[in-house]
């Protein structure tokens, strides 16, 4: 494991190989830290207190020897989800396995299944009077569910939501079973008429879709 295929996050490289340094041999002490890395345990220090305020690093004292309890550094829950992972290429396999064993009405199923459990868990923070209010509030569920959306209104009356980040793109690009339930939930939490104007399945920037009031 090197520190340029680690993260995709910014940061400074000594943190990385901090991070790097505590997942691959669990809890460590700034000293030794600081001459796993060959830099000086004030350093080390240092960029332990940055890590520790981006919530990825934590201590506990402990007794290692004669002397005082040594403070021992580990990695958070949150520091461990900034590693690598292959869910969204795990989820695909499985869900082409589903399509190829069982057919398409059983990837049908597991979306149907998926929409009606996030429009359960949306719809009671979805409740605004008129439409802007819901699209603003259906904003905010989706930038916590870390699509990156935002909306704008036209000149027409009309809507456009944008995303411009889909967490789930490599899972649609088995399954666009998936994006279509997607736009099914817009329509139903929105109560208005949604259709899709850009596609990041096909190659563009990000998702658009266009939003009128119901005639």
């Amino acid at each position: 494991m090197t520190t340029s295929d680690v993260f995709t996050i910014q940061m400074p490289a000594t943190r990385r190989r901090i991070l790097i340094a505590l997942k691959e041999q669990g809890g460590l002490t700034a000293d030794e830290l600081a001459s796993l890395l060959g830099i000086s345990s004030v350093a080390v220090r240092r960029h332990l207190t940055n890590l520790e305020r981006d919530q990825l690093v934590d201590h506990e004292q402990a007794q290692r020897g004669m002397g005082r309890p040594s403070y021992i550094y580990r990695l958070t829950e949150t520091a461990h989800h900034v590693f690598p992972h292959n869910y969204d290429q795990l989820a695909s396999h499985i869900l082409g396995a589903i399509k190829e064993l069982f057919g398409e009405e059983a990837i049908n199923r597991i979306f149907e299944h998926r929409t009606k459990e996030l429009a359960q868990s949306y719809r009671p923070q979805i409740n605004g009077g008129n439409l802007p209010d819901r699209l603003e509030q259906l904003t905010q569920l989706r930038e916590a569910d870390g699509y990156m959306p935002a909306w704008e209104e036209q000149e027409d009356g009309t809507y456009v939501l944008h995303q411009y980040h889909c967490p789930i793109l490599h899972v649609a690009e088995g399954c666009s079973e998936a994006c279509a339930h997607e736009l099914a939930l817009f329509v139903d939490l929105l109560d208005a008429e949604v259709t899709r104007q850009s596609y990041q399945l096909t190659g563009d920037d990000q998702c658009t879709y266009q939003i009128r009031p119901r005639r």
